[in-house]
């Protein structure tokens, strides 16, 4: 096994170095995450696949990763407030398909960044050797952990499907459904989860992976996705402007841990722009338990708001246990589902949530993080996803 994975305890000496290195770690900040994905793929350019390309331009990869290595080191001899971190990032890597042996390539080119960004007097042999034990016992334990997450699974790698329809959402929003071509009965995810799918596009050289929510909870052993336009976007404009019926697609099993959970206590949905995909099969699953769900929906507009007609049924079926509040940030025509207001959402429209609520929250970047303070601060608890890099908004101090 690499040295690069095989765990060993870190000497005491060891152990001061890495600490030694939280002052400079804070200092160099993204420039670590950057040049480390930079050097990567240009080293091993058959790991490109796994990271979104927008991701690491807007630097929000590197940003991630730079935190990451920050609080392990922060935290060296004790992981322990680590553990929802590292719970997500496996959670992504089974999605992804991150495999054991890839790990040893990582290791290698961080510990290789870090001796070429550290100063050539700090970065000795013993340097060298901390970080290289470091990384290892990191490895080691994701590698461990991943291993009972995949033997959970219904596949391994990517599974080949069909594209059995497609159905235009709104404006800008498109789902497709897929079915196994070998015609094997599908897994039911949990409410909530997402398909990663890897994707080989005309006129592209490598495949590259996206990551869909599940929107509607299987019928007909089909999964349904949904995918917001992205002007730009190559993955979402292939799927809204090229993807048929009859073609064949890779998928990845369900994966995430934003699902829904049976409970007593009233739902409070939270849900901005395409985040209503993945919530979807939440509130869904909330109402047909006889729950209380309350949705707080944000959009630009109605013309831009999925599943309107689906939400206007479940509140005819439902009545008063389902309650829709739309905020419309642009002044158009509008075709409210329910209540609705001409304006963002703000901190004020949450403060009826209480530690009692069940509570789910998926949407933009700046949404997400400024709902995650708000509620963080009054110790409200909450499930979320986010279908970027790991690191959100993660507070451990």
């Amino acid at each position: 096994m690499s040295n690069y994975t095989q765990a060993k305890p870190l000497a005491p000496r060891q152990i001061q170095i890495i600490q030694d290195c939280v002052p400079i770690l804070e200092l160099l900040d993204i420039r670590l995450g950057d040049k480390f994905y930079k050097r990567l793929v240009k080293k091993h350019a058959s790991l490109k696949p796994y990271f979104n390309e927008t991701n690491n331009k807007l630097l929000r990869q590197p940003r991630a990763f730079a935190y990451t290595i920050l609080m392990y080191a922060k935290h060296i001899e004790d992981l322990t407030p680590l553990q929802v971190l590292l719970n997500r990032i496996v959670s992504r890597h089974i999605g992804l398909q991150v495999k054991p042996e890839q790990y040893a390539l990582l290791g290698e080119v961080f510990v290789e960044t870090m001796v070429d960004l550290f100063p050539p007097g700090f970065a000795d042999s013993e340097f060298k050797e901390a970080w290289t034990v470091a990384y290892a016992n990191l490895a080691s334990m994701l590698i461990n952990a991943e291993r009972v997450e995949y033997s959970k699974k219904q596949w391994d790698g990517f599974r080949e499907f069909r594209v059995t329809r497609l159905t235009t959402e709104c404006c800008d929003t498109k789902s497709f459904y897929i079915t196994p071509v070998d015609g094997e009965p599908i897994p039911m995810p949990k409410r909530g989860q997402y398909l990663c799918m890897r994707w080989h596009l005309p006129n592209e050289k490598m495949e590259t992976t996206r990551i869909y929510s599940i929107s509607e909870f299987p019928k007909d052993n089909e999964y349904r996705l949904t995918v917001r336009y992205i002007p730009g976007g190559k993955v979402s404009g292939y799927i809204h402007n090229e993807l048929q019926v009859g073609d064949s697609v890779f998928a990845g099993p369900p994966c995430g841990d934003c699902c829904y959970e049976s409970r007593d206590s009233d739902m409070v949905v939270l849900a901005g722009g395409n985040g209503i995909a993945a919530l979807m099969p939440v509130i869904e699953g909330g109402l047909q338990e006889n729950r209380n769900v309350k949705l707080l929906f944000s959009n630009r507009t109605t013309d831009s708001r999925a599943f309107g007609e689906l939400l206007r049924t479940y509140k005819k079926v439902y009545g008063d246990r389902f309650a829709v509040i739309e905020y419309l940030s642009r002044r158009r025509a509008i075709d409210p589902v329910d209540v609705y207001y001409r304006r963002s959402l703000t901190l004020e429209d949450l403060d009826f949530i209480t530690p009692q609520h069940d509570v789910y929250l998926i949407g933009p970047r700046s949404y997400m993080i400024m709902i995650d303070d708000y509620l963080s601060a009054k110790k409200i608890q909450f499930k979320m996803d986010y279908y970027g890099p790991t690191v959100l908004n993660y507070k451990l101090e």
